[in-house]
């Protein structure tokens, strides 16, 4: 968790050191999953910088609000002659999701970084990290009864995609609406990984953020 909050800032000094002009960035937005059918709702943290007038580079770290779901599973008796053996008990399976994203960005319709109206896109590239956890909602001996199956872990994805969107300058900062598609080429699991991920965790992800940014000048 810590590493996720000091990358950010480590690379939003680095861009400042490095560039007379950075757009800060911040939106809260939807990431949604095709096939698990999880929407997330994040808050997206970050910075546009640009290379010229048309171009320019985003950076951004995001993390969401926890899904939560009630769901059953089954708890089997360590001590078979334990009455009942087998027992169904009630859970809370919940995942959360962090991320680090950055990518290219052109705009080629409208306006240029600086200027009024315009529309852009580009490519994403995406390390994200999605948390699974189970709460036991029924009464029960945990030390005499093992879950089948319960959330626990963490499950990690990096994914490209494409990005586009729209921005409007105003003399406060800049309104802009971006959309993003990715798909994962690479997902891991952590070594205590359990629990069905299928319906949690999906490799290709709409994001959708209406933001605010503003420009800093050196």
């Amino acid at each position: 968790m810590k590493t996720k909050i000091v990358l950010p800032i480590i690379l939003l000094i680095i861009s400042l050191s490095a560039k007379s002009q950075v757009g800060l960035m911040i939106a809260p937005g939807l990431n949604y999953g095709f096939g698990s059918g999880q929407l997330f709702k994040t808050l997206n943290l970050g910075v546009e910088i640009p290379r010229d007038e048309n171009a320019s580079i985003v950076i951004r770290a995001f993390a969401s609000l926890k899904n939560s779901k009630t769901d059953s599973t089954y708890a089997e008796a360590f001590d078979l002659a334990t009455s009942p053996s087998v027992l169904m008990v009630k859970v809370k399976n919940g995942v959360t999701q962090f991320g680090l994203e950055g990518g290219t960005r052109r705009y080629f319709i409208g306006s240029n970084f600086d200027y009024g109206f315009g529309l852009y896109g580009g490519t994403i590239f995406n390390v994200s990290m999605y948390r699974l956890s189970s709460k036991i909602l029924d009464d029960i001996d945990e030390s005499a009864y093992r879950f089948a199956e319960t959330n626990k872990g963490s499950v990690f994805l990096l994914s490209f995609g494409l990005q586009g969107g729209v921005k409007k300058q105003f003399a406060f900062g800049t309104l802009f609406l971006d959309l993003s598609l990715s798909y994962a080429i690479v997902a891991a699991g952590s070594p205590n990984l359990t629990g069905n991920t299928g319906n949690q965790i999906s490799a290709l992800n709409f994001g959708t953020c209406i933001g605010y940014r503003r420009d800093i000048f050196r």
